[in-house]
């Protein structure tokens, strides 16, 4: 079978290429893509019943890339976003092949005509001061292993930082004791190869300090109790162990990404305008970040006050302010 009709040669252009050198997407997004493929290579072969290396760019047909999507939330359980996400990576494969050879522009545009099925914003998940400081109260700061795992809770709230981010913090991150009145920052390396600095509470700093005492700039700053930089799944594990802890939150799920909408919601709730907290959480867009402008209902209940039907108007002064009058009549 010619290679320009294989399957398998526009997939490794498409992902050891294109999106690494010619888009330079984020590694998390070039994981997902594979992923995707990973997922459905395999279930096209069952369904031709063919081989995964003999597949063809035509066999890959929108009514199975449909039956695909519907394999992802029937029997895997994904939900609408995840089969959109992994949509938009076929789409992206699709218009890679389309724009490069003019034989398959047709099959590529039965494959972006697939639509995205709507699906509903879940409801932003975020912690009360009171629950937030409970959690920080779980690790046994008197053992090495509970001060490891505070620092690292206690870093989260204040900085809003994405689990990778702080996965990937290196001690040269770390900008603290300054003095001077100078600003103690953490760097943190963002989605899509973004930095941004974030300030450092006292207690953070103190507490980072004694954890890097010492230490070369390439370590990792959070480590395990095996002495291993903590991986993505070990958050989700510290947080979920220590949530299961606290009697008010046992019965719900709490992530990395709720304490990040923990972090924005008490900048809202202490009057911090938006836009800082866009550049504090490193959104690209304002958009992104006002959902959290709608999650206090004390906020809500300020607004509907000031226009509350009923309430008295205010006289309108001007009208018995003689003196202005003629001073306007007079110009």
């Amino acid at each position: 079978m010619p290679e320009h009709v294989t399957l398998g040669p526009w997939l490794r252009r498409f992902l050891c290429e294109y999106i690494v050198t010619e888009r330079n997407l984020a590694r998390n997004t070039c994981k997902s893509y594979r992923d995707t493929f990973s997922l459905l290579l395999p279930f096209v072969s069952r369904k031709l019943r063919k081989p995964v290396d003999r597949l063809a760019v035509r066999d890959l047909t929108s009514p199975l890339v449909l039956l695909f999507l519907a394999h992802l939330e029937e029997d895997r359980g994904c939900s609408a976003r995840t089969r959109n996400q992994r949509l938009s990576a076929i789409r992206a494969f699709a218009r890679f092949i389309g724009s490069r050879d003019p034989a398959h522009v047709e099959w590529c545009g039965h494959i972006r005509a697939i639509a995205s099925k709507k699906s509903m914003s879940p409801p932003v998940g975020w912690l009360t001061r009171s629950e937030m400081e409970a959690m920080l109260a779980v690790p046994d700061r008197k053992t090495r292993r509970g001060h490891s795992e505070y620092a690292l809770l206690l870093f989260l709230y204040n900085t809003g930082a994405r689990v990778s981010e702080a996965t990937q913090l290196k001690v040269r991150d770390l900008q603290i004791g300054r003095g001077n009145g100078g600003y103690d920052l953490a760097t943190l390396h963002g989605k899509g190869g973004k930095t941004r600095q974030c300030p450092l509470w006292p207690e953070t700093e103190r507490v980072l300090a004694d954890k890097i005492l010492g230490r070369p700039v390439d370590d990792a700053v959070f480590v395990s109790r095996l002495g291993t930089p903590f991986t993505r799944f070990g958050v989700y594990r510290l947080i979920e162990r220590c949530a299961a802890r606290v009697p008010e939150l046992a019965e719900r799920t709490i992530t990395p990404h709720v304490i990040r909408h923990t972090t924005a919601c008490h900048l809202v709730l202490a009057g911090v305008d938006i836009n800082t907290i866009r550049a504090w959480l490193g959104h690209v867009s304002i958009s992104t970040t006002n959902i959290y402008a709608e999650i206090d209902l004390t906020l809500k209940a300020s607004a509907i006050a000031v226009c509350e039907v009923g309430q008295p108007r205010p006289s309108r002064s001007w009208k018995e302010d003689k003196d202005l009058m003629a001073f306007l009549k007079s110009l």
